[in-house]
């Protein structure tokens, strides 16, 4: 049966026919990058990369079974969807419109899956499916041969978020600085909010934010405002205060209005102390703290006197509230353990290698390395996956290389490129007719 589940198959898959793609206005359709699958408020798909005619799109994707489900859902009364790059629909019942009344690109996938494509997600229903394909005999293969894999998946993980920085740098016009004042504003916002996180510390630069460091409130107040958070009615007197102080700024820099909207963040189904509200206050504090964190990074050598950098608490406003207005229970105003170390896995072990690359001094890469093994390993839905096939895990280094094996390998089904794969696959091959060989 056709559901929104199985077109976010079709979709994430890209399993349909991808030759003469229309829209239902007549333009032709190059799916660049289907975008990258969204569990919270907003759009399906954030980051896709679409070609309509001649013109190349980058913004969200929403799916539904009908095109008029997108005013069942009230999609039309919300500034989230408005940046919806294409709509992807299996009955085009509908013509649906922007805001402003021009209509949105749709794409009726129903004319071009195939049958046996159907049937075949109806039966991995029907009799479900191992997370992994090898999941059976994953037990089977040798420790070695495990390891081996992780190793080089770590690796791959690693230069992916090495090259990030390296990017990063080039745009900075090689200021080390800046570069990680970028990533690591990326990593506030963590996987959920950390685009806008991103775009809001390239529309403040580091230079300008250290220039309000000894000012009341100002480098918050910039913050805030840039992201489009002090818009809404004031909810109480230090969203006056920050708003007052934004206003002056922006006057005197001639910013626009805001370079965010608040419909760019992200706070549906989010525990209060992961609030964008309350990274971008711990950001602001951490920066105001620390004008040259790039020089701390190198220097100190112990991973718990670098988290102390990280502790710094915030003021009396936001150790009470969680938003503009919205009192909290409990002490969100320090970073908590986990989350300074997913800044540590995603900004500072990858900052620390590609500075040690650049300059020829591996010590910091050891360094690096050091503290990877200090965190200890992840225990999210992926790294479970491999736990239950009774594979241990002892540090960060593990779960990351594990994370990359089931996203790049498994999910992509690249079992001829894996090692576990490919051993199992010698093995079958090997195995004489009513004969079962170890592994």
């Amino acid at each position: 049966m056709v559901n929104e589940l199985f077109i976010s198959y079709l979709w994430k898959n890209q399993l349909f026919n991808h030759q003469n793609l229309w829209t239902s206005a007549g333009d032709s359709v190059s799916i660049i990058h289907p975008g990258i699958e969204n569990s919270n408020a907003g759009a399906d798909f954030q980051q896709a990369k679409i070609r309509i005619n001649e013109l190349e799109w980058v913004g969200t994707v929403e799916l539904h079974l009908n095109s008029s489900d997108w005013i069942q859902h009230a999609h039309q009364k919300d500034p989230a969807y408005e940046n919806v790059i294409l709509h992807v629909v299996w009955n085009d019942d509908l013509k649906i419109r922007y805001q402003n009344g021009t209509s949105i690109p749709s794409l009726c996938l129903s004319a071009h899956v195939s049958p046996e494509t159907i049937r075949t997600y109806e039966i991995k229903k029907s009799v479900g499916s191992t997370s992994l394909l090898c999941g059976s005999m994953f037990e089977s293969v040798a420790l070695e041969i495990k390891e081996k894999m992780i190793s080089k998946c770590l690796f791959e993980r690693q230069v992916k978020k090495v090259n990030q920085i390296k990017q990063l740098l080039v745009s900075a016009q090689g200021d080390w600085e800046e570069t990680f004042y970028q990533s690591l504003a990326r990593s506030f916002g963590f996987s959920v909010n950390a685009e806008p996180m991103f775009r809001l510390a390239q529309s403040m630069p580091l230079k300008l934010v250290l220039r309000y460091r000894d000012r009341n409130n100002g480098i918050e107040a910039a913050l805030f405002g840039l992201a489009g958070l002090l818009d809404d009615d004031l909810k109480d007197e230090y969203q006056w205060e920050l708003r007052r102080e934004f206003i002056h700024l922006k006057k005197k820099h001639d910013w626009p209005n805001t370079y965010l909207n608040q419909s760019d963040w992200k706070f549906l189904r989010m525990r209060p102390p992961n609030f964008p509200t309350v990274r971008i206050a711990q950001f602001a504090e951490l920066i105001r703290s620390n004008c040259s964190l790039i020089s701390l990074l190198l220097e100190m050598q112990e991973l718990k006197t670098i988290a102390t950098l990280f502790e710094t608490p915030l003021n009396e406003y936001w150790q009470t509230h969680y938003h503009f207005g919205k009192k909290g229970k409990g002490n969100h105003s320090i970073i908590g353990p986990s989350a300074f170390e997913s800044i540590c896995i995603n900004t500072l072990i990858p900052m620390l290698i590609c500075y040690s690359h650049h300059k020829n001094e591996y010590q910091y890469e050891e360094k690096a390395l050091r503290w990877m093994r200090e965190i200890k390993a992840e225990n999210n839905f992926i790294t479970r996956i491999f736990t239950d096939l009774g594979l241990k895990m002892g540090h960060s280094g593990d779960t990351q290389g594990c994370i990359e094996w089931y996203q790049q390998y498994c999910q992509a089904k690249k079992c001829a490129q894996c090692d576990v794969g490919k051993k199992l696959m010698i093995h079958a091959s090997s195995i004489p007719k009513g004969g079962i060989k170890p592994v």
